[in-house]
């Protein structure tokens, strides 16, 4: 065997150049995508020695792009706040409020002044709770038809989305990109083996006609670069469906693809960002903790007026900023997580009632290929020259170790 390989070396030489051409295309392909999403923190010596991915390094920049493909293109959310009824929303709100009422009553009561609260008759903590009670549902209802009627001073859409795919849930916005253009990027992988060891049958050609050493690092920075350059232009051009040669249908490979990744982007953005939970804890949540909170206190003061022997001043108790922060915190954690059962019943209303991924689903579907395309673009287009470069570096690297094994 080793004989077979000394007399034949030659022809082994010219055999392993398309194999080694097309790991190169491979190879510089998988790590460009790679150095795109990974590591989601800077790894290195800040600020210049090292590396962090596109994607989480420009979040901010994307994330605020998403937000104007969401706001401008798929929803406006007059629209859907439109689609909740209040009396349906104070009907599932309700009932665990009611089920928190003592709780919360005990609770306000010991923060404005705790000794005193320790006198009150049970028979009248009974029936501030049974007042509360009374005025839970229209006042959930009012809060509600409230915040419709003042949803854009009070609903930071662009804040919910950014919050949700920055800082610490970068890891959101790298699987928005990485679900929606899966198939783009695993293309991207293996086109990089197909063109490069098309290239490097010519290579094998050049060698046998030309064999010096110094051609096998160029033609590596010319595989690396052009399998990261031809698998880019190949996913997003041409923009409409174009024939070739009269029989040849050829579309941008994701292009052709928008309607599937329509219902996988309305899919991702209504379930992991513009949940019903993440709008009812930025909106209503925290406005009913605002309300309960004042109902609660009012009922407290009502009821402790009443009583024979408290004086006037000892009547007039307070909370202060910190303590209420406190309460207010610790009802919309009772709201959210304390009887998740009933909340859950919320937040399906709210999902729904909004039909988000329903209604993001139809209009992306229709959007014109040059506004769809911004969608995977925005991935690579600022620093799509940095991946090819690191294509050309590397294809020169693996031709540099070709042409040491050769000489």
């Amino acid at each position: 065997m080793a004989e077979w390989i000394s007399e034949n070396h030659k022809l082994l030489e010219y055999i392993s150049i398309p194999f080694v051409s097309g790991f190169i295309g491979w190879f510089t392909n998988m790590v460009a995508l790679k150095m795109t999403f990974y590591p989601l923190k800077f790894w290195g010596i800040p600020p210049y020695l090292g590396w962090q991915g596109i994607i989480p390094r420009k979040a901010y920049k994307m994330a605020g792009r998403a937000t104007d493909m969401i706001t401008q293109r798929l929803i406006r959310v007059e629209e859907i706040f439109e689609r909740v009824e209040p009396r349906q929303m104070a009907r599932e709100m309700s009932p665990p409020v009611r089920q928190l009422s003592e709780e919360l009553v005990e609770d306000v009561g010991k923060a404005a002044n705790a000794q005193m609260w320790t006198m009150v008759p049970a028979a009248m903590k009974d029936g501030i709770t049974k007042r509360v009670n009374e005025e839970i549902e229209p006042m959930i209802e009012e809060v509600v038809m409230e915040s419709k009627r003042n949803i854009l001073q009070i609903f930071d859409l662009k804040h919910l989305v950014i919050k949700n795919l920055t800082g610490e849930n970068v890891k959101n916005l790298n699987e928005m990109f990485q679900r929606c253009g899966a198939k783009e990027f695993r293309f991207i992988e293996l086109s990089g083996f197909y063109f490069g060891f098309l290239f490097g049958i010519v290579q094998a050609l050049i060698w046998a006609v030309y064999a010096q050493s110094w051609t096998l690092p160029v033609v590596g920075v010319i595989v690396g670069y052009a399998t990261n350059w031809l698998a880019l232009k190949m996913i997003f051009r041409p923009l409409y469906e174009k024939t070739y040669f009269g029989f040849i249908k050829y579309q941008g490979l994701f292009l052709r693809r928008q309607k599937e990744v329509s219902a996988e982007y309305a899919y991702l953005v209504a379930n992991k960002i513009l949940t019903p939970k993440n709008i009812l804890d930025s909106i209503i949540y925290g406005k009913t903790a605002d309300q309960i909170f004042s109902m609660i206190q009012r009922h407290i003061l009502t009821g402790l007026s009443r009583i024979e022997g408290f004086a006037r001043p000892v009547v007039e108790i307070m909370v202060g900023s910190d303590e209420y922060e406190r309460i207010r915190h610790y009802i919309v954690e009772k709201l959210t997580s304390v009887v998740p059962k009933s909340v859950a019943r919320v937040e399906k209303y709210m999902g729904e009632a909004m039909d988000l991924e329903n209604t993001m689903r139809e209009r992306m579907q229709k959007l014109p290929p040059d506004e769809f395309e911004a969608l995977l673009r925005t991935a690579f287009q600022e620093d799509e020259w940095i991946l090819i470069l690191v294509g050309a570096v590397l294809g020169a690297l693996v031709g540099l170790g070709q042409a040491l094994a050769f000489g």
